[in-house]
């Protein structure tokens, strides 16, 4: 019978050495040779004759690590659930004994979660900050969504490059030696944004003059193969064009925004700047206690979610990247800087995870089949063309566990919202508010 020992190696480590009887090891040595014998084509023996003297000197090695890979294999997960242990990542397997006629030592080290009590989570302090929105925010919206469908007029009586202009340019990009970047009849405003896009490097230049600059990009750039990197451009410009605003009218007014007047557009404008202030606030709010609640509990956290949390960040980072991913010779180094520089924000996030599931679990807080289906059918709606295929991931049961997760965790956080002691902060603007500028 196999012997399983279990130990605490740390408060997130458990340690199994697991035992093997010699009899067990032997009776699946013997039950491999047999079957090894009747496939192996052994020069000298008729098939299923070779004597088992044979089959070990020609195979014994690789027999003996097969049967001895199965019987760790096996006894691991049986050693788990023996002792009721989820790891929460791969093990650390170290073999301490393993010869014919002998038990089969090893021990298994793995990580498991750690055991939160929930604390301090009621009547929390935080601020909501609140921001009033003014008329020069919905008109300053207003001129956005009028730049937006701004027609372009080309220039013919000028071939020197201005400030406000749209230029028709060609261009490459190099670090040193490599090229990172090519364009060709891309328009860029002259002097707009980005400040480090060519565009803020054009004013003066002559229609058809090449014009070259570098660009120091700063190390958090989101753009993860220019960070820190100083970038040579050399931009040609081949056409001149100036926007043209429409007029801001009832026709502009119901085009935009299907409104039946200006009076209306602005109504519209301030409800969804409203609407969004609103949302940040709440965000804030959410954001704030989160941060308490992870700064509030010392525990330790496994490493095996930190990685995986980690590298989840990091997809994030590169998909959101589009075209302006890094090419695949490049994505190593990239990934391995993002690695260090996306650990810590990993590391507090899983720590908010395991608070918030803490928190649920001691406030008996719940999330039903119907909760789960309604948040996958919006999720299915909000994917498009896509919908089949969310359907079909969330048939798994471990993409469904991992939604009923995260549903009891912004359930949590709703509870912690709910008993906080949040003082409103006023304040004119739309800071936070997408799209402000």
């Amino acid at each position: 019978m196999t012997k399983v020992a279990l130990e605490a190696v740390g408060a997130v480590r458990r340690r199994l050495a697991v035992e093997i009887p010699a009899g067990d090891v032997a009776a699946e040595i013997e039950r491999a040779y047999d079957q090894l014998r009747r496939k192996a084509r052994v020069p000298g023996f008729r098939q299923g004759r070779a004597p088992r003297s044979v089959l070990e000197r020609l195979f014994g090695d690789q027999v003996r690590a097969d049967v001895f890979g199965r019987l760790v294999s096996e006894s691991y997960v049986e050693a788990l659930r023996e002792q009721n242990i989820e790891p929460v990542g791969q093990p650390e397997i170290v073999t301490e004994r393993a010869e014919p006629g002998e038990p089969l030592r090893y021990s298994a080290t793995v990580e498991v979660r750690p055991s939160v009590v929930a604390a301090g989570y009621t009547g929390l302090a935080v601020e909501r900050p609140r921001h009033t929105i003014n008329d020069d925010d919905v008109s300053a919206f207003i001129e956005r969504m009028r730049h937006s469908q701004a027609r372009l007029v080309p220039i013919a009586d000028r071939g020197t490059v201005r400030r406000g202009d749209i230029a028709t340019i060609d261009y490459e990009a190099h670090i040193g030696t490599r090229l990172v970047g090519r364009g060709e009849q891309r328009r860029v405003e002259v002097g707009g944004e980005p400040t480090d896009g060519p565009g803020a490097h054009l004013d003066g230049a002559e229609i058809g003059a090449p014009v070259t600059f570098d660009v120091d990009y700063p190390a958090d750039h989101d753009n993860a193969e220019l960070a820190g990197q100083r970038v040579a451009f050399r931009v040609v410009v081949s056409a001149l064009a100036a926007r043209e605003l429409p007029e801001l009218d009832d026709a502009f007014a119901k085009h935009a925004a299907d409104c039946e007047s200006v009076a209306d557009l602005r109504r519209k404008v301030r409800e969804e700047l409203e609407a969004a202030a609103a949302r940040d606030a709440e965000s804030s709010v959410r954001s704030s206690l989160i941060a308490r609640l992870v700064g509030a509990h010392d525990f330790e956290v496994p490493e095996a979610m930190v990685e995986r949390r980690t590298e989840a960040l990091i997809d994030e980072v590169l998909d959101g990247l589009g075209q302006r991913r890094p090419p695949a010779s490049r994505e190593d180094a990239v990934r391995a800087r993002l690695r260090s520089e996306l650990h810590d924000r990993a590391r507090d996030q899983v720590k908010a995870t395991l608070v918030l599931e803490a928190i649920a679990a001691q406030e008996h807080l719940e999330v039903d089949d119907a909760e789960i289906e309604g948040r996958i059918d919006r999720l299915a709606e909000s994917a498009g063309k896509s919908r089949e295929r969310v359907r079909a991931l969330y048939q798994d049961a471990g993409a469904r566990a991992g939604l009923r997760s995260r549903l009891l965790q912004e359930r949590a956080i709703e509870l912690v919202v709910a008993r906080a002691a949040i003082a409103d902060t006023g304040g004119s603007g739309v800071a936070g508010v997408p799209g402000n500028g």
